[in-house]
């Protein structure tokens, strides 16, 4: 039996339009989201073309942070509400250090991105990453800035970059491990992110999200996008035109090959032919039938942590 009732999806904790106001199914440009169907890209999409420097990459970082070798406590339960200085204002996550923390060990870093109206506080309840790494990653859920992610400007990106930097400096974070997982809303900026920190980000997991924007300028970030087939609130047309612009920004080729490791095995997921080693597309279409048509189901969120636990 499911663990989370649709009191909690659809009302208690705003992930669906119903109560949220995400993107409605029908009109992916609705509450200021740009128009999906400009995420084909042009080129490679790696920047470093035309005679620039070759684009940096996680792999360009070091392997451990500033705050390797600094004590912490581990976080409790509901986890740990932390604040950082963005843009001049002050903004919130919520902080899982996983018990057993070892200082000289440098974790990977993944942060979840909620949908609209939500918190981060609600999507730790919702996906439960801080449970499903079992101690073997530091999970941060940020909050929006009135509950609503930047899609397509600086403010959200920068504050992604303020929380990150203070993490790396007290807590011990592999800088070449940090990905990012968005639901909804926080599936259109974990696109974003990816696009626009792929000196940064490692891999990215969109799911029931879009690409907003232009894929033309993205640097190639591994990702594994997922979508529900019968979505009711954004269509599954916007997964796929995710799939369709990071094949073309990771230089993949337009065939695959149904993809079944760390668990996908049946989840009708598909791994794209003749992508670079470090920068994988896997697109898993989730056909189940359920009450719940805008969620991002339980039986995929171990897989998914297996697929990013599994970038060295």
């Amino acid at each position: 039996m499911r663990k989370y009732a649709l009191f909690l999806l659809v009302c208690a904790a705003p992930f669906a339009v119903h109560c949220g106001g995400d993107e409605p199914a029908g009109d992916p440009t609705a509450d200021g989201a740009a128009p999906t169907g400009t995420a084909t890209a042009t080129g490679t999409g790696e920047p470093g073309q035309d005679g620039e420097a070759p684009a940096l990459t996680p792999l360009s970082l070091p392997k451990t942070s500033a705050g390797c070798g600094k004590a912490a406590t581990p976080s409790g339960a509901k986890g740990e509400r932390r604040t950082v200085t963005s843009g001049g204002k002050e903004r919130s996550f919520v902080l899982f250090v996983p018990q057993g923390y070892d200082p000289s060990r440098a974790y990977p870093l993944v942060s979840v991105f909620h949908g609209i109206g939500a918190t981060g506080a609600q999507m730790a309840e919702f996906i439960k990453m801080q449970e499903y790494s079992a101690g073997n990653a530091i999970v941060v859920f940020p909050d929006a800035s009135g509950g609503r992610w930047d899609m397509t400007g600086e403010t959200d990106l920068a504050f992604f970059d303020t929380m990150r930097e203070s993490l790396e400096g007290s807590l011990c974070v592999n800088r070449q491990r940090v990905f990012a997982v968005g639901f909804s809303n926080g599936g259109y900026f974990t696109n974003h992110l990816g696009c626009s920190r792929a000196a940064t980000v490692r891999a990215i997991v969109p799911a029931d999200g879009g690409f907003p924007g232009s894929a033309s300028k993205c640097g190639k970030t591994a990702a594994l996008v997922y979508h529900r087939a019968e979505d009711d609130v954004v269509s599954v047309s916007n997964g796929q035109k995710t799939r369709d612009a990071w094949v073309g920004i990771n230089t993949c080729q337009k065939t695959s090959k149904p993809f079944g490791e760390h668990g996908f095995d049946g989840k009708g997921c598909v791994a794209y032919d003749g992508c670079p080693g470090t920068t994988p597309v896997v697109y898993c279409e989730d056909a189940a039938k359920s009450p719940y048509k805008h969620d991002l189901r339980d039986v995929y969120r171990v897989p998914i942590w297996k697929w990013l636990d599994a970038f060295q």
